[in-house]
């Protein structure tokens, strides 16, 4: 009877334990998906204020300067390609559909940076729409990042970077595709570290290293003064190799294993 209380005791200490550390691991992770929305709330906002000035540009005929806008705005919008799709589909397909896009961004790009400006009044006005929208919904004080979404969102993000975005095609007109990279990248380091990282590193400091130390490596990959230095099999097997290390970090922080694919 002894050694079976013993036992029963033990038991329960063991499932407490359990419990206690998936409470302690899902606490971590809802501080950690608080903590990456003011980044995505800065970077929408310079999305939204590059397209207003865009806007302002292209209603004073100034070209110049509505390409440069279109350039800031679009940087704003890269850095937070972990989260659009997954979170706000309907917006996300708005603003940035792509290869064939009827609105938003790429709808712009080719008159604008062909400077057609008389083309691209209504796409931009919607273009400021949407993305007003977008940050509305965002700041809503209601509005909470899932960690399961962010992390779905950062392995397809790292997974579309090196099977298409490494081909550097993205936006030829602006001649902007490595910038949209680096952004990229940008936005998969603020989520990794932000949302996941301390719980990961509790969980399992080696995989926790690893994705850190590919993050960097990717991010090397994509620091060049030039395209035409992308070394483009090696950036999409390092994004490739980082959308699987997301994936291997799923069950370790209780998350559902994400899809690579859209």
């Amino acid at each position: 009877m002894h050694r079976s209380s013993t036992l029963s005791s033990l038991a329960v200490a063991a499932v407490i334990a359990i419990v206690g550390s998936r409470i302690e691991a899902a606490d971590m992770l809802a501080a950690g998906a608080k903590a990456y929305k003011p980044f995505a709330a800065e970077r929408i906002g310079l999305a939204l204020a590059g397209a207003r000035e865009l806007q302002a540009a292209v209603k004073g005929g100034d070209a110049k300067a509505a390409q440069a806008a279109w350039i800031k705005s679009r940087k704003g919008w890269e850095a937070v390609e972990p989260i659009t799709g997954e979170f706000f589909p309907e917006l996300d397909e708005a603003i940035d559909a792509w290869p064939d896009a009827k609105q938003g961004y790429h709808a712009i790009e080719a008159p604008l940076f062909a400077g057609k400006l008389d083309e691209v009044k209504a796409p931009t006005d919607k273009l400021v729409a949407d993305l007003g929208e977008f940050s509305r919904r965002l700041a809503a004080p209601n509005f909470r990042f899932r960690p399961q979404g962010l992390l779905n969102g950062a392995t397809k993000l790292a997974y579309e970077l090196g099977e298409n975005k490494s081909k550097g095609g993205e936006s030829p007109y602006a001649g902007t595709s490595l910038v949209d990279m680096q952004e990229n990248v940008e936005g998969l380091e603020a989520v990794y570290t932000l949302a996941f990282a301390d719980a990961l590193k509790a969980r399992d400091a080696k995989l926790a290293a690893a994705i850190h130390a590919k993050i960097e490596e990717v991010e090397r990959l994509v620091k060049i003064a030039d395209i035409k230095q992308l070394d483009q099999p090696a950036l999409r097997k390092a994004a490739e190799e980082l959308a699987v290390l997301l994936q291997n970090a799923a069950p370790r922080l209780g998350l559902k294993k994400p899809a690579i694919r859209g």
